[in-house]
């Protein structure tokens, strides 16, 4: 993509492409000028993904500079990711679960010594109901881990567990399950540069949600093969590339 970047700021797509892999390979900064440096325009079937493409950038930011000791940066990224520009050409969905965010939060407010800020982000994450995916509502999703963890940041750790249990359920129930497209929805909101195979995203769905239960409930190192073949099957998997690479942080603490 980078020796054609003459076409890839042609389009919407490709640019959201290019800094997804930007992000992916460890340079959010960089990917920082090509998001406030463009004004998107929604597509149909594109919902959601430029601001995803912000928030995850300076939230990877936003623990960086937490780890730096640098709580200037730290609430600079906080405030932008709280706060998204309008270029984005979009805001949040009033029904989207936004838990990874609001425990991110949390946990840099009580980094920067504001514990009861913290407290309330955290139970924001824990409390909120369902995920609005795909033009529908879930009980389950790849949210439903940052509910559990901000549980056990509150100390309500039999419901944390409960939930991870939950997940778990969903996760095996999915694997089971026959993917069909919903017709009636407005929107099918996964760009399709390429051609997706259905059942093999949704396996690889169930696949990443079995491994978010596992590390919940302790098993780490079991979970460490799904992720990666999570990753092999969908490289550009953020969370999973996230959540892998924090347990092998943990695994050889």
């Amino acid at each position: 993509l980078r020796e054609r970047m003459d076409l890839v700021r042609l389009r919407d797509d490709l640019t959201l492409e290019f800094v997804a892999l930007l992000n992916a390979t460890g340079r959010p900064e960089d990917a920082v000028g090509i998001l406030d440096g463009r004004r998107f325009q929604p597509w149909e079937g594109g919902e959601g993904i430029a601001l995803g493409a912000f928030t995850r950038t300076h939230l990877v930011l936003t623990e960086r500079a937490v780890l730096n000791g640098d709580q200037d940066a730290a609430r600079h990224h906080l405030e932008r990711v709280l706060h998204p520009p309008e270029n984005l050409g979009e805001a949040r969905h009033l029904l989207a679960n936004a838990s990874d965010l609001w425990l991110i939060v949390g946990d840099a407010l009580a980094a920067l010594g504001e514990p009861e800020a913290a407290r309330s982000w955290w139970t924001r994450a824990a409390d909120f109901r369902g995920d609005f995916q795909e033009m529908s509502v879930r009980t389950v999703s790849e949210m439903s881990y940052f509910q559990a963890i901000a549980l056990q940041r509150l100390g309500r750790g039999e419901e944390a567990r409960q939930k991870h249990l939950d997940i778990r359920a969903y996760a095996e129930e999915l694997a089971r399950t026959e993917a069909k497209i919903d017709y009636f929805a407005t929107s099918l909101p996964t760009m399709l540069l390429f051609d997706d195979d259905l059942q093999i995203r949704q396996e690889n769905t169930a696949r990443f949600l079995l491994a978010q239960s596992m590390v919940g409930l302790g098993q780490g190192d079991e979970a460490m093969p799904l992720l990666d073949e999570v990753l092999r099957v969908d490289p550009n998997h953020a969370l999973a590339s996230d959540l892998r690479a924090k347990q092998r942080s943990f695994l050889a603490a």
